[in-house]
């Protein structure tokens, strides 16, 4: 395995700007006062994720749509890691350099707070993030699809719990806002098990539209609520057929313009008094409920 030693220093970061910052642009309104800048800028796509934990990495690595750049490896557990990872790095195109380094090094990067403890399993992976999935690509894609659409659900944990449920059922792409959903991080992939790297995942304007299209061409668009009468079992046989199911985000549930697209609005089958599962939970009992109406 292609290794150099690295006790735990820190690889070379990129300088940063010495010029002092300038101060936010300004203009005047209609009124003739002075109108700041929006202070919440929409967040930039990331240009690098650290991937850490056995499941994450091993699938990126095995994911030849996945740039990876660095991996670092526990030297403390250098016999079990080179046995698993060798092969891999052996039938890879274009392996990443392994740097062997010390548990608390990798602990010390994948953490995204000082006070988290990520279960990183002496295993990071430093890649460039996935391309996004075309929306011609997303259209087109065969009968018995099952397609994940996610309405500004915004939580990378219940993202990533989503997508693992996705592939694990049989799912062929996700579908999310640009806007109002988290980018891909270690977190949301150690969350998904790996599954991020086994999922198509577009990235779209406007959700409403996207699905609009998708039902003119014969999707069929089932959403989840609360609110309504009829229960997820009640489905009809979706065999043969493209199908989308949408998540509404935790509290807010879908939007008003997502319900008018829907052509099937059901709920799942809780006790009255106790309906209180999460989204990703949720997700992952329709999710197996429409898979079973695929094939029935």
């Amino acid at each position: 395995m292609p290794s150099s030693s690295h006790p735990g220093a820190k690889p070379p970061r990129a300088r940063q700007n010495s010029r002092p910052q300038q101060r936010p642009n300004t203009r005047p309104n209609q009124r003739g006062g002075r109108q700041q800048q929006q202070q919440h800028e929409r967040p930039k796509p990331p240009t690098q994720v650290m991937l850490y934990g056995m499941h994450p990495v091993i699938e990126a690595l095995n994911n030849p749509a996945r740039r990876c750049r660095i991996l670092w490896l526990d030297q403390g557990k250098e016999r079990e890691l080179t046995n698993i990872f060798q092969p891999i790095l052996d039938a890879h195109d274009n392996p990443p350099p392994v740097q062997w380094t010390s548990r608390d090094y990798i602990a010390k990067e994948s953490q995204s707070t000082p006070d988290q403890h990520v279960p990183h399993q002496g295993v990071m992976l430093r890649c460039a993030p996935l391309d996004p999935l075309d929306e011609p690509d997303l259209l087109n894609l065969p009968d018995g699809a099952m397609v994940l659409a996610l309405d500004q659900v915004t939580d990378p944990h219940n993202v990533g719990a989503m997508i693992r449920s996705a592939v694990a059922f049989g799912a062929q792409a996700l579908v999310t806002t640009d806007r109002n959903t988290p980018y891909e991080s270690g977190l949301m992939a150690k969350t998904a098990s790996g599954g991020m790297d086994r999922l198509p995942w577009a990235r779209v304007k406007n959700l409403g539209d996207t699905l609009e299209q998708m039902r003119e061409l014969g999707f069929i668009v089932i959403g989840l609520d609360g609110n309504t009468d009829l229960g997820l079992p009640q489905l009809p046989s979706l065999k043969g057929q493209r199908v989308v199911l949408v998540m509404g985000a935790e509290g807010s549930g879908l939007r008003t313009r997502t319900k008018g697209l829907l052509d099937h609005c059901v709920r799942l089958p809780t006790l009255p008094d106790f309906p209180h599962l999460n989204v990703s939970n949720a997700a992952a009992i329709a999710l197996y409920e429409i898979a079973n109406r695929l094939k029935a």
